[in-house]
């Protein structure tokens, strides 16, 4: 994602009667809305941090944009381990790859695991281990790594 995109939203929100505008590219989005303040602008990228759009420029890094948020896919608890495990699956600054468990849901007493929708770098764990979580909360953050990167 790029700060010129973010620009552009922000512009497109001025000049409508929306309250927001979401523009999403594969895993990346970004979502401009309308701030508490007469003509403020907010921006959130994947990473879940909003800004104001005056100083995105400066609080808004290319990092905080492009991690990949993983979202819980049904209502239940959060473990950072798979059933019957005593170690997390994953750490903070773990490289995981495509496909790889790095959590789990539990939902009436069955478990599902949670995948890595990409090759990265996990840069934070936003939901706690053993804690409640709904359709659609943030459970990690993880920065893809390019393909050339991770062969490096």
């Amino acid at each position: 994602m790029d700060r010129e995109r973010i620009r552009q939203l922000i512009e497109i929100l001025k000049e409508s009667s929306a309250a927001e505008i979401t523009w999403q590219n594969g895993d990346s989005f970004v979502r401009v809305r309308r701030g508490s303040g007469e003509g403020q602008m907010e921006a959130e990228g994947a990473a879940g941090r909003v800004v104001t759009a005056d100083s995105f420029q400066t609080e808004l890094s290319a990092d905080e944009v492009e991690a990949v948020p993983v979202k819980a896919r049904l209502v239940g608890v959060f473990h950072l381990n798979r059933q019957g495990d005593e170690q997390p699956a994953v750490e903070c600054g773990a490289e995981v790859t495509e496909g790889q468990v790095i959590g789990a849901v539990e939902a009436l007493s069955k478990w599902t695991d949670v995948v890595s929708p990409v090759r990265g770098r996990v840069v934070e764990i936003v939901a706690e281990d053993n804690s409640p979580v709904q359709y659609g909360d943030v459970l990690v953050r993880i920065e893809p790594v390019e393909e050339d990167q991770a062969d490096e």
